[in-house]
């Protein structure tokens, strides 16, 4: 037959089970270790009213399939009344090993005979599918009429949860967290396997912070303080909280903005060294002017007007900014349309747009950063000879354009060395002349350091001039400039420079090699300055690159070109020409060698 108001899968009813109990009173020895209370522990860990810890599971599980399920529960019944004996270590108790009674004999208890005892202190889920048995109401029958119900006449109410099964992990969506004393952040936990009710959280400081049985945070007094969630079974997770004092002032980094409709910004707010504020939440005055995103503070320009934007803390701390919404630009034009600069020259491009019309996200663009740059302002700086199209561009995407043409250049530069004798750098920058190459020494030992190389590198350092060096070259051979340049590098050991390290090729006798060989030489240097972490470079007049340096493979090796061709303008492209030998500037006694910077993209 089959049992009215049955508990969850393979339970006993409350009145079976209290058959149960007085059958157990009557035949089971008073040694056994289990009773009918034992039972109804189970059946409430099943539906959930209680947790077991480490040493019930161990217990409770009497077929060691690592679960407390019902299964346990009708095993500690049958043990009670002695239809199974107990378990051991090495033999668990399974329900298969007993042999079943009839069911003729069981007679169907009606849930009217059971009550709830008045001591029990939990409030029992879905009282119709689960009625703990009041011992008081029990009449002890004869054991002749007790008979193990089949597990067949159970069937699982709709109504009752299903066992849990045991966590295989825990996680937080935090590892660490700054607070304000008195601010709250509840954590999520995520448990592998399991729910939150198998959790239980604690704190390693209540002083410093609190936390609830759902894993609430209230940061309390300053330090720190680690919050662990544990479930039942002793997996673990952590977050570490920080507390400090709740900031008691706060600014954003606008107290104004223009932005043309449609537009976003995204305001920024900070508050003084040493506090905290997890809680900085903006608020819109008119969000039909411009919403404002309550955590972020993200603002969108949506129609023409004025609003202000604030910033409060939980203590009511705010800050403001004013946000004013303008037109979006349907049209713009630039100052110019075409430009003429020299290498070293700057102009300032101005943008037009449409009346009444703003674009606080504008982009300033060039087309060849190589041969002019331009910032946010629209200033261009010219960097070498060529074109580029400077362009201004709005955040919704109206643009206009300049073409730009570099020629020539303004970046004056000298090299000396200890022919130059005693120099007054201070004078010669004075004189507009912010750069200076000077020679380190020549051939291929370190004794032969230019003896003047120490005094003018730290003079010239010393007066706010940008530095380059020059090495010249005695080598007949590839292997030679790789001796050379050993000998360079231990003479500029510790030296920074701004302008490459240059290799002076002007040795006649040298001339008298191949194009490939010479060249070979030239990349045999350079190579091995580049590989101790230098630019390097190669100077030498227009006619020796035209037939024994090939210009082309020092390109490709990234080697700078430095040109000597006293002449109204190079005939080559490089990046330094030197124009004169015989020039006079002041602060210098001597005849001194003058060159123009044709490429700035070599300064660094």
């Amino acid at each position: 037959m089959k049992l009215k108001n049955k508990i969850i899968s393979g339970l006993l009813t409350a009145t079976t089970l209290v058959s149960l109990c007085a059958f157990s009173a009557g035949a089971v020895s008073t040694d056994k270790k289990f009773s009918v209370e034992d039972a109804t522990l189970i059946q409430k860990n099943v539906v959930g009213m209680t947790t077991f810890d480490e040493k019930q599971i161990k217990l409770y599980d009497l077929n060691k399939d690592g679960v407390i399920t019902v299964v346990d529960s009708t095993l500690v019944q049958k043990i009670i009344v002695g239809l199974i004996k107990e378990p051991t270590e090495e033999q668990p108790t399974t329900a298969e090993s007993t042999t079943e009674p009839t069911t003729e004999a069981v007679t169907e208890p009606t849930t009217e005979a059971v009550t709830e005892p008045t001591t029990e202190a939990v409030t029992e889920p879905a009282t119709e599918a689960f009625t703990e048995p009041a011992t008081e109401a029990v009449t002890e029958p004869a054991t002749e009429a007790v008979t193990e119900p089949t597990t067949e006449a159970v069937t699982e109410p709709t109504t009752v949860p299903k066992p849990t099964t045991v966590p295989t992990g825990i996680k937080l969506n935090k590892t660490d967290i700054v607070l304000g004393t008195t601010e709250s952040y509840a954590l999520s936990t995520t448990v592998t396997n399991g729910n939150l009710s198998q959790v239980t959280f604690s704190t390693g400081n209540k002083k410093i912070a609190t936390v609830d049985e759902n894993g609430k945070i209230t940061a309390v007094g300053v330090g720190t303080s680690k919050i662990t969630a544990k479930t039942y079974n002793g997996k673990t997770a952590s977050c570490t909280v920080t507390v400090k004092k709740l900031a008691d002032s706060i600014t954003l980094n606008k107290t104004s903005i223009t932005l043309g409709v449609g537009e976003k910004y995204d305001l920024n707010s900070s508050i003084p060294n040493n506090t905290a504020a997890y809680y900085r939440l903006y608020y819109s005055n008119n969000t039909s002017i411009a919403p404002v995103q309550k955590a972020g503070g993200l603002v969108t320009a949506k129609t023409v007007g004025t609003t202000t934007i604030r910033c409060k803390l939980s203590n009511g701390k705010e800050a403001i900014c004013k946000v004013t919404v303008k037109s979006a630009p349907s049209r713009v034009t630039v100052s110019d349309k075409s430009a003429t600069l020299k290498v070293g020259q700057s102009k300032t491009l101005k943008a037009t747009l449409n009346n009444n019309a703003y674009s606080y996200r504008s982009t300033w663009t060039s087309s060849n950063t190589y041969v002019a740059t331009v910032n946010s302002t629209g200033k261009i700086s010219a960097k070498s000879q060529g074109t580029a199209t400077i362009t201004y561009k709005t955040y919704n995407g109206k643009t206009a354009s300049c073409k730009l043409t570099v020629s020539g250049s303004v970046v004056k530069c000298i090299d000396v060395s200890t022919w130059q004798g005693s120099i007054d750098f201070n004078k010669v920058k004075s004189a507009g002349y912010n750069y200076v190459i000077i020679r380190a020494g020549y051939g291929k030992e370190k004794s032969q350091k230019d003896n003047m190389f120490e005094t003018n590198y730290k003079k010239a350092k010393s007066a706010g001039l940008k530095v380059g060096a020059y090495w010249f070259s005695y080598a007949m051979s590839p292997s030679t400039a790789t001796a050379e340049a050993d000998a360079c590098l231990s003479c500029i050991k510790g030296k920074k420079f701004e302008l490459p390290v240059y290799y002076d090729m002007e040795y006649q006798p040298a001339m008298s090699t191949s194009n490939s060989n010479y060249t070979k030489m030239a990349v045999n240097f350079c190579n091995k300055l580049k590989s101790n972490g230098f630019k390097s470079g190669v100077y030498s007049s227009a006619s020796v690159y035209d037939y024994l340096l090939n210009r082309t493979t020092l390109k490709n090796n990234g080697i700078s070109i430095w040109n000597a061709e006293w002449y109204t303008k190079p005939s080559i492209t490089c990046d330094v020409w030197q124009y004169s030998d015989n020039g006079r500037i002041n602060g210098i006694s001597t005849n001194v060698d003058l060159d123009y910077i044709y490429n700035l993209n070599i300064v660094g």
